[in-house]
């Protein structure tokens, strides 16, 4: 679902956290489920879809998946492939910033370009460590550790096609 580009787009204070699952729920909304695709894929045939779903009715802390393994229609390789598909099926994180009119084509593409060429832009450790000094003294106020934010070589630049600067 590429959802660590739109991190990267709220991290960097392009869009909302609003506006940022607003767009998790468009991208949830347009994929297609896996019941569809594992049809579509010539994967499980209607009858098989129709008895995980059955069962998928009386256990729903299972998964779809985890319903056709223990059923042995699917193997783990075909039951992987399928999450693939899913995952293929719905709109990039990318299209729909500019489709909802966030951002422009260009800009989604130069700031996906920048985030591309910069895969470590987002710590997947939020942990923060807090820095004891031997010489700090004991009465200093505590403050909230924040996560280092990023450094970057050189910030992407979005300028609005309309601006007029002189």
């Amino acid at each position: 679902m590429s959802l660590k580009f739109g991190i990267y787009l709220v991290e960097q204070r392009i869009i909302t956290p609003e506006q940022f699952c607003g767009l998790v729920k468009i991208q949830q909304d347009t994929m297609v489920s896996l019941a569809n695709l594992a049809i579509r894929k010539n994967l499980l045939t209607i009858r098989q879809v129709a008895m995980i779903l059955d069962e998928l009715e009386t256990a729903p802390s299972k998964t779809f998946q985890q319903i056709a393994l223990e059923m042995d229609v699917l193997d783990e390789a075909d039951a992987a492939q399928l999450a693939q598909y899913q995952l293929e099926s719905c709109t990039p994180m990318r299209t729909l910033v500019s489709e909802c009119g966030l951002l422009t084509e260009r800009q989604a593409a130069v700031l996906y370009h920048h985030f591309d060429r910069n895969p470590n832009v987002i710590p997947t450790d939020r942990t923060v460590q807090p820095a004891t000094a031997p010489h700090a003294p004991a009465h200093a106020p505590e403050t909230s550790a924040r996560p280092p934010r990023p450094k970057f070589r050189s910030r992407p630049v979005i300028v609005h096609p309309y601006s007029t600067t002189q």
